[in-house]
């Protein structure tokens, strides 16, 4: 019975862990800092949206993005030769707020001389402590202190220059719950893309296409050749029948109004698998 009460325990705890990460009571912008040659100073602001006061650690974490998104983190002893964290100092380094307070967090860059040209890159960590009167204890000792962290990558373009990016395939999956495409899109070059994604219809007896999917905010990192996309439609039936179909992949911020890549294929009623 105890053991049962125990393991009912560790459930709730990873179930409420979950959802306060996904209803994260701080403010970040903005949520990628991108310095070009000229650019030494950067500001990020912060801001307590929760109603107790909060404490956040601030330090780096390198990471690896992966192909279909999302991140794989490294140990903190394995520095990648692309890491920017040591040519940053950010200050302060803790920051203590109250409901609904602002902080703002300067990162200066140091360059060192002759630095190579190509992307740096690490990830600026906010790490939440724990509130001593708010730590969760049980009759059983079990104490669950809600340690919540969120990151944002802090990016150096040395001697930028445009990436090249290709939309290879689009596939066409349908199931149950929704309708999505699956876009292959090949990067080459030394630097990074960011931009939106959107993906447009037109039906063969429409006079003008709609717009069926949209990504917002979307990053092809410099380690990642080829990246592997989901974009599930905005109503499951909204391709009904013959037509073309649309996706383009344009810039944003730095790259703003730059087309990286678009790709037009056709469909019917039947269209299943790989687009052509």
């Amino acid at each position: 019975m105890k053991l049962l009460k125990f393991f009912i325990l560790v459930v709730y705890g990873c179930q409420l862990l979950i959802s306060f990460s996904s209803h994260a009571d701080l403010l970040i912008s903005p949520t990628r800092v991108s310095f070009d040659e000229r650019q030494r100073v950067a500001k990020v602001i912060v801001i307590n949206n929760g109603d107790e006061y909060r404490t956040y650690r601030l330090s780096w974490q390198e990471k690896t993005a992966k192909p279909e998104g999302g991140y794989i983190t490294h140990p903190s002893d394995q520095i990648s030769p692309t890491a920017l964290s040591s040519m940053v100092r950010m200050s302060p380094s803790q920051v203590r707020l109250a409901p609904g307070e602002r902080q703002i967090v300067k990162l200066a860059l140091r360059k060192p001389k002759n630095l190579a040209d190509k992307e740096y890159r690490s990830h600026l960590l906010f790490q939440a402590l724990p509130n001593e009167d708010k730590s969760k204890s049980t009759k059983m000792g079990i104490k669950i202190n809600m340690i919540l962290s969120y990151s944002i990558p802090v990016i150096l373009r040395q001697g930028a220059i445009q990436p090249q990016v290709n939309i290879e395939a689009i596939e066409l999956v349908k199931n149950e719950q929704n309708n999505a495409l699956l876009v292959s899109l090949a990067r080459k070059g030394n630097y990074s893309a960011f931009g939106k994604v959107d993906a447009f219809y037109k039906a063969n007896n429409a006079s003008e296409e709609i717009k069926v999917s949209m990504l917002s905010d979307y990053s092809i990192y410099a380690e990642v050749p080829l990246a592997k996309l989901t974009l599930n439609f905005f109503e499951k039936n909204v391709i009904s029948g013959a037509g073309k179909l649309r996706i383009v992949y344009s810039g944003l911020r730095e790259y703003q109004g730059v087309i990286f890549a678009e790709k037009t294929v056709n469909l019917n009623a039947n269209s299943v698998g790989l687009l052509n």
